[in-house]
């Protein structure tokens, strides 16, 4: 009898272990977590309309929750903002992340991916975004950060934009309209004020000798381009470089939150707020636990003493 109790409980103990989710936590900068964290960049580039594009920058810590029908990654994921704008069709990896002298803008966030069939799916994430700066690096005669409804730095980019569009005025093209300020700053070079602008632009249904009634052509016809400007009193220097058209974006089908960016200053690039909603929280599920391989030192009696692997956070990409 007291066999058949044992066996019993074998049985039960086992089933319990087939049906309990398990968790591995792979080192942040393992193939898989990196793969993952390249779905993630990538949703979040695609599903964005406004701003810059984000790449990239380190893995802070990712878990992997087995369960029967699915793996769910939990991962902390740091990005920083690159200088193409989400409409610009370059890959990502060709887009130059901008430096701290720049003011760059960095993203931390909480992810979570499903796999299931070997698809990565990101089923939920919420981003915070602030300037990557500190007191090292902030220095004389560096760029400022501007509201982007500074009346100075507009009126400049309006300006900047007839100086675009005058200079096709002998050229057979269309007339171009602002459809996003992207990023204002100020600097002092040569001891005067000049202000930076960085702008999207969108064809409208107007030539270039046109100026009455002009709208923007709709986004299946539209061309697009990015503009850089910048003024020394009322000299104002700007350069377009006008995307080549595009496919249709095809929304996916499954419903996934869209990105939320907390902007904490007020003053960073066009970050919009997509979703004031509360990240769905997901269901709190019993867990085995299954701790990476730790390394074997040797003590001074002989003795080998387990040592934990830092496996996490991984490597910086940028700074």
């Amino acid at each position: 009898m007291r066999i058949l109790c044992v066996f019993l409980g074998v049985l039960v103990v086992r089933a319990w272990a087939l049906v309990l989710p398990t968790i591995t936590m792979p080192p942040c900068d393992s193939p898989e977590a990196e793969m993952a964290a390249g779905v993630f960049q990538n949703y979040i580039n695609a599903q964005r309309t406004s701003g810059f594009k984000y790449a990239l920058n380190q893995i802070d810590e990712i878990k992997i929750i087995g369960t029967p029908n699915m793996e769910i990654y939990k991962m902390e994921i740091e990005l920083l903002e690159t200088k193409c704008h989400v409409l610009d069709p370059a890959p990502v990896t060709a887009c130059p992340v901008r430096t701290k002298a720049e003011i760059a803008v960095e993203a931390d966030c909480d992810v979570a991916l499903t796999k299931t069939g070997g698809v990565l799916t990101v089923i939920e994430h919420r981003c915070k975004s602030e300037p990557e700066t500190s007191t090292e690096d902030i220095c004389v005669g560096c760029p400022h950060l501007l509201p982007l409804n500074d009346t100075n730095a507009l009126q400049m980019t309006t300006a900047s934009l007839a100086v675009f569009n005058s200079r096709t005025a002998n050229v057979s093209l269309s007339k171009y309209a602002i459809l996003e300020v992207g990023r204002l700053t100020t600097q002092v070079v040569s001891g005067a004020p000049k202000l930076f602008s960085e702008y999207v632009i969108v064809e409208t249904n107007c030539t270039t000798t046109e100026d009455d009634n002009c709208v923007p052509l709709n986004q299946t016809t539209a061309t697009y381009g990015f503009c850089t400007a910048g003024n020394v009193i009322a000299n104002v220097s700007v350069d377009c470089r006008i995307f080549a058209p595009q496919q249709p974006v095809v929304e996916p089908a499954q419903s996934i939150m869209p990105l939320l960016i907390i902007d904490t200053t007020g003053q960073l690039s066009a970050e919009s707020v997509e979703s004031l909603d509360p990240v769905k929280q997901a269901p709190i599920i019993s867990i085995v636990k299954r701790q990476a391989p730790a390394a074997e030192t040797v003590a001074p009696s002989g003795q080998p003493n387990t040592v934990p692997i830092p496996v996490c956070p991984g490597k910086v990409k940028f700074f």
